[in-house]
């Protein structure tokens, strides 16, 4: 029994020892044949350099999600505007229709006091020919 205790306590020991070389372990990874270690300030500067770099590639794909996002929203938005205007153009439509319906504009016209017109006193005046005798002197009229 003692014996093990023993060997429980020098195996605790050895690993504290090593424990205390652990980090000079790490750096005999970096020194030379002759036992002067290089510099490690280079291997610092790219790995600083590393981190950058990845953290300026996270903050540009995290903008371009970003932009992403906002234009997908901003299309919905007018999607849903463009849909409200279809419907208000469609309810104007009608609207036009029914105001512009014959036996309403001749009911309203005998609420006035108008009466239908014979046909032979009927004329149908080009459109260029009704600017022309707007344009022309009051005097004068056009054949």
């Amino acid at each position: 029994m003692r014996a093990a205790r023993t060997l429980a306590f020098v195996r605790q020991k050895i690993a504290l020892r090593n424990a205390g070389r652990c980090s000079a372990a790490v750096y005999r990874i970096f020194q030379r044949a002759d036992g002067v270690a290089p510099s490690v300030r280079s291997v610092v500067l790219a790995l600083v350099i590393a981190a950058a770099l990845a953290t300026a590639i996270g903050v540009i794909r995290v903008a371009r999600q970003h932009e992403v996002l906002r234009l997908g929203f901003e299309l919905s938005r007018r999607s849903e505007q463009l849909g409200r205007l279809h419907e208000a153009r469609r309810q104007l439509d009608l609207e036009l229709a029914t105001l512009a319906a014959p036996d309403r504009i001749r009911r309203l016209a005998t609420q006035l006091g108008m009466t239908p017109v014979s046909p032979d006193r009927i004329r149908v005046v080009a459109r260029h020919m009704r600017a022309a005798q707007v344009a022309a002197p009051a005097g004068e009229r056009m054949p």
